[in-house]
């Protein structure tokens, strides 16, 4: 390995190696290589519109799609009110103020709080 780091510039070549990370970076990489014959390299695209094009030259009806049928669209505001006005519950409603309480009666006035006198000294 330390073979392959001379052949790297900017590698600082006195480095420690793991053993086990390195067969682990060995195991990984010899997993992931594949010969370029396993790669798919066919354009389909390209073939797909080379036979339409032949089709139509010969003169086939080439098949069209439908146009999709556009759906209404709603906006959010009248979706709620629609549903709002579908549910059974009341809307909400503003509560009134409530009035002003009388202050409740009792039969013990309270005491002022007595004023703590300091000494002068």
């Amino acid at each position: 390995m330390r073979e392959y780091l001379a052949e790297v510039p900017d590698v600082e070549k006195d480095v420690k190696l793991d053993k086990k990370e390195l067969a682990l970076a060995t195991t990984l990489v010899e997993q992931m290589v594949t010969s370029f014959a396993d790669v798919d390299t066919v354009d389909h695209y390209h073939e797909a519109l080379r036979k339409l094009i032949d089709s139509k030259i010969k003169g086939k009806k080439v098949a069209e799609f439908e146009k999709e049928e556009e759906l209404p669209r709603l906006d959010i505001m009248t979706a709620l009110k629609k549903s709002l006005q579908a549910s059974s519950r009341k809307p909400m409603v503003k509560a009134e103020p409530a009035a002003k309480k009388k202050a409740a009666l009792t039969l013990v006035k309270a005491k002022p709080a007595a004023a703590k006198k300091r000494k002068v000294g």
